[in-house]
């Protein structure tokens, strides 16, 4: 309490400017101020922050272990078991403020004799990125190498998304893919970014260079983005991106005008078809919002999105391309005349117009359990999937889960080639970072 009242009034007679010589090395022992010499060779704090004195290398891996059992209509299939074993390794070295260097490869291991999904080799390895960036006087930025390309903003379909070498998988749609090998040039100014990519996979002549270009600009709380793309013997393309939120709903759209098709279409002659190129405009367009709810409780922790996307390339009449699917999952000839053509034709993505929604529960009611649905639907072919996933309650590193799936729709639809289908199952997974 004398403390208290000492200090208080020590406090007044400095605020009233009192007369009093007070040394405040004195008062504090000496140790109040202290004079630190600047180091000449050092580096400032934000450019400290860039650098690192060592190579870092890091990583994940996984081991994932499958049962699945199918129903094809109503009928009990074989039990199978399916496992894959993968690890990812990166180096990122930043010698430099202004250098950095990183790389980043995948290596997984099919463990089953049925390889899912479809692949070659039980071993596989992948580059995943290997580039370099770069600047000039800290205004223009460059990164040359193979990397990923985040250029639409679509969840589960991005037809702008017109760079990277993979689509995305609706089915899993937060999977990493595979990006191109480019020279990305980014330039900031304000609130707005402007970029210019050169695409050199499959480049053999320097007249064979793909050229994207593409602009994001923001006006209040929307962000929009105009791109294009063009390469020597495919069909130029524009597009228009935006994202923007209202409350607690997010919402996303994209569209793409494409000067002709690089797919080759049916066209019925007689009884059989005919595979031909078409010229003209194409649109593409999709469309759709997020929202995540979360109660104080944490009993009600609600993630959901929803989707809806316009294939212009997409067939009006499904017939034909239904008939190509059964013949070719009968192993029959299918209906084709220029039957050496029929790769150039989109088995997949044939529709014009889809949905798909997902809807995920994390911790249901506070306890450690999580529960997500998808539903993907085809609305051309009437063809659609359900898919129901529980996360079980994790032990460490291991997280096992249960699930069911089932497919809707004709035989011959998109997904469901051979009619409507049900698998339950059951899988385990391991994984860490190192």
């Amino acid at each position: 309490m004398r403390r208290a009242v000492f200090l208080s009034i020590l406090l007044v007679f400095l605020l009233a400017g009192t007369s009093w010589a007070v040394d405040y090395d004195d008062l504090f022992g000496g140790d109040l101020l202290v004079e630190v010499e600047e180091d000449a060779g050092a580096l400032a704090p934000e450019e400290a922050l860039l650098v690192q004195d060592r190579l870092a290398v890091g990583g994940s891996y996984s081991f994932n272990l499958q049962a699945t059992r199918p129903f094809l209509d109503g009928k009990a299939g074989d039990t199978s078991l399916s496992g894959n074993l993968g690890t990812q390794v990166y180096l990122d070295a930043r010698p430099d403020p202004n250098f950095r260097l990183f790389a980043k490869a995948g290596i997984s291991y099919a463990l089953s004799e049925k390889l899912t999904p479809p692949r070659e080799e039980h071993l596989e390895v992948k580059l995943q990125e290997l580039f370099a960036d770069f600047n000039y006087d800290n205004k223009v930025f460059f990164r040359a190498g193979k990397q990923n390309v985040k250029w639409g903003v679509g969840y589960f379909f991005s037809p702008a998304d017109i760079i990277n070498i993979g689509r995305i998988d609706p089915l899993d749609p937060e999977a990493e893919r595979e990006g191109p090998a480019a020279l990305k040039i980014h330039y900031p100014k304000g609130s707005s970014n402007y970029y210019l990519y050169a695409l050199f996979d499959d480049v053999k002549e320097l007249q064979d260079l793909a050229l994207a270009p593409k602009m994001e600009f923001v006006a209040g709380k929307t962000e929009f983005g105009l791109g294009a793309f063009y390469q020597r013997g495919k069909h130029p393309r524009l597009m228009a991106t935006v994202s923007s939120s209202f409350g607690e709903v997010g919402f996303f759209g994209e569209a793409v005008l494409s000067f002709g098709s690089d797919r080759g279409f049916l066209e019925p002659k007689g009884p059989v078809y005919e595979v031909v190129q078409k010229d003209g405009l194409f649109v593409q367009a999709t469309a759709g919002g997020m929202y995540r709810y979360q109660d104080r409780d944490g009993r009600l922790d609600l993630a959901a999105t929803l989707q809806y996307y316009f294939n212009g390339e997409g067939y009006p009449d499904q017939e034909g391309i239904k008939k190509v699917r059964l013949a070719l999952a009968n192993q029959e000839w299918p209906p084709v005349l220029n039957y050496d053509k029929l790769g150039s034709l989109a088995l997949m993505g044939s529709g014009r117009h889809y949905l798909a929604a997902s809807l995920t529960w994390n911790r249901i009611f506070g306890s450690k359990l999580t529960a997500s649905t998808l539903v993907l639907a085809n609305l051309s072919d009437q063809w659609g999937l359900v898919s129901a996933t529980l996360r079980l309650p994790s032990h460490g590193k291991f997280s096992p889960s249960v699930g069911i799936r089932s497919t809707f729709g004709a035989p011959g639809t998109e997904y469901g080639a051979a009619g409507r289908a049900v698998t339950v199952y059951a899988a385990v997974s391991v994984g860490g970072s190192f």
